[in-house]
């Protein structure tokens, strides 16, 4: 399922969205499989265990969200994806962030590993997706509204399979003062506990030619991981 959307914000206090909220679909779907009250992944308000105050019951102590670090120094990079060569690597324990450049037009393409939050590593697939996508967004709409000549414009916006997990595909037009229309792409998917984002910019390409660059340059890094199985033999 996709969920189109075009929004454009130019100016403080003024949003002008042609559709209902992004996050209130995009969630509805990660839990339309689920069945109501009987999941224990559910969405839906569940009514709370009866408090045992008796001398020998348990205390209600809280209790520390499991939470093992992703390891993202496992992941290999490629020399060059999708006609551009790496060019540096900026890394902490939280994320890894991969530049890649064209050798002639000097645009840059970006991979950006990163670890879940605490307590995500059990959400389902689609909402994790679709969460950390609002929150990417919530950022470049803070942006726009920062400053009275920005224009974010954002042409289509969507959660779909692909490759066997969900994927957040954003297409934008993006204006600042002094500067030219930019195209922007961007792509988001969760691999076990690590998101995978790709966005690339442009002030010639198109908006649909830069999110199938995205598209090749996923698979592309994908292709480049080393096979577990190998190893282990």
């Amino acid at each position: 399922m996709t969920v189109p959307m075009k929004t454009t914000i130019h100016r403080p206090g003024f949003v002008a969205v042609a559709a209902s909220l992004l996050l209130s679909m995009l969630l509805g779907q990660g839990c339309a499989t689920q069945s109501a009250g009987s999941d224990s992944n559910s969405l839906h308000a569940q009514r709370l265990n009866k408090l045992n105050t008796g001398a020998d019951s348990k205390p209600n102590l809280p209790q520390s969200l499991a939470s093992e670090p992703a390891d993202l120094a496992h992941f290999h990079y490629p020399d060059s994806i999708a006609e551009m060569t790496f060019s540096g690597e900026i890394s902490s324990a939280q994320a890894r962030t991969l530049r890649y450049q064209h050798p002639e037009t000097q645009e840059s393409l970006y991979v950006i590993l990163s670890t879940l939050p605490a307590g995500w590593q059990e959400m389902d697939l689609n909402r994790s997706v679709a969460s950390f996508y609002s929150e990417i967004r919530q950022r470049r709409v803070q942006r726009a509204l920062s400053n009275p000549a920005n224009a974010l414009t954002i042409v289509s916006e969507n959660l779909v399979d692909l490759e066997g997990a969900p994927s957040a595909q954003v297409q934008m037009r993006w204006v600042e003062p002094g500067k030219p229309v930019q195209s922007q792409a961007l792509l988001i998917t969760r691999e076990e506990n690590v998101f995978i984002r790709i966005n690339n910019a442009s002030y010639k390409q198109n908006t649909r030619w830069l999110l199938q660059q995205t598209k090749r340059a996923l698979a592309e890094f994908r292709a480049a991981q080393p096979n577990p199985k190998s190893d282990e033999g």
